[in-house]
């Protein structure tokens, strides 16, 4: 299915303006692959019309939809490891200590897709902090209204949870109904599901209230931005967090903003971000 090298163009940089996604000219194919639902939907006959509908109106439906489904990415429970081995035996305990115990703990999960991050730290945070379910508080955020609406309903399918699921876990934190597993209530007293857009500067004002935070999940999201953006996306989630707060990134992320200032903490063999 072509799409004219003007519209592709055009596209690429309303996904540049509104979300931050940089998408190159070998990304083509990411755009066919994700909109083919978007065209049968909205009854359009091809890519080139998709491209021209949004372009008249940026605020359209259509256009939401489409970013949408640009941005929804797909993930997984205990994504990686580490950084719940982390949260149980680095952060966390270091955080008690801090409060003599009896302290809150701030959370945020500005990535948050469709909540397997964000569930499997409160599950983290339930075998680790005493009282969690009063003490901890975990807000996620996206920019996929549908990925937020997936999180808020707290159902899983059979296939989702045995992606990274362990079963003990599974167990102790979800009921099953037929083939679904729904997330218990001790978890999701913890959470707070919003949309939020990472490279809009609003974003600081809506989620201070939920703040300041001490300890950010921003991961395998910051590849896909400029390394400009990068760098203001970077300096936005400083804004909300404490000093000594803990900043979690993809492998290979490093977080350089134009003003915040990181330490680097090695947690068996991978880097954590405390804010100086």
């Amino acid at each position: 299915m072509s799409l004219r090298p003007e519209l592709f163009r055009y596209l690429r940089e309303f996904l540049l303006h509104k979300s931050g996604l940089v998408l190159d000219d070998s990304k083509l194919y990411l755009i066919r692959s994700r909109v083919q639902a978007l065209l049968r939907n909205f009854e359009i006959s091809d890519m080139d019309a998709l491209a021209q509908q949004i372009k008249r109106d940026e605020n359209s439906k259509l256009a939401h939809h489409f970013l949408d489904a640009m941005t929804t990415n797909e993930t997984l429970f205990f994504r990686d490891t580490y950084p719940f081995e982390a949260l149980k035996t680095l952060v966390f305990p270091e955080l008690i200590h801090v409060g003599n115990g009896h302290g809150n703990i701030k959370i945020w999960s500005a990535a948050s897709s469709k909540g397997q991050e964000p569930y499997s730290i409160a599950m983290t945070a339930s075998e680790t902090v005493p009282m969690a379910d009063k003490r901890v508080s975990i807000l996620g955020t996206d920019l996929s209204e549908s990925a937020i609406a997936y999180a808020r309903e707290a159902k899983y399918s059979q296939m989702e949870v045995q992606r990274g699921m362990p079963v003990k876990q599974l167990v102790r934190f979800f009921t099953q109904e037929g083939l679904d597993w729904f997330v218990c209530d001790e978890l999701k007293e913890m959470l707070t599901f919003q949309n939020g857009n990472l490279v809009n500067d609003a974003l600081v004002s809506q989620v201070r209230r939920f703040g300041p935070f001490d300890i950010v999940f921003c991961r395998n999201v910051l590849i896909y931005f400029s390394p400009e953006e990068r760098m203001n996306v970077i300096d936005r989630l400083a804004k909300t967090m404490k000093k000594g707060g803990y900043l979690f990134t993809g492998a290979t992320e490093i977080p350089e903003g134009h003003y915040s200032k990181w330490e680097c903490v090695m947690f068996k063999g991978k880097r954590l971000w405390k804010l100086l």
